[in-house]
């Protein structure tokens, strides 16, 4: 997907938090981006179970 089928969000989190978070994304070689796009999709399919 190219940056214009995409859509951004802004998220305020402790500088902190914002640090050890990249760092592990780092190391496991994944994008911040990347690995929260895949917790939202785990979090809205699991809603969709609980709402079925």
């Amino acid at each position: 997907m190219g940056k214009k089928d995409m859509a951004e969000i802004r998220v305020f989190v402790a500088p902190e938090l914002r640090q050890k978070f990249k760092g592990k994304c780092v190391t496991q070689g994944k994008t911040m981006s990347d690995v929260i796009a895949t917790f939202m999709e785990s979090y809205v399919k699991s809603e969709d179970i609980k709402e079925a």
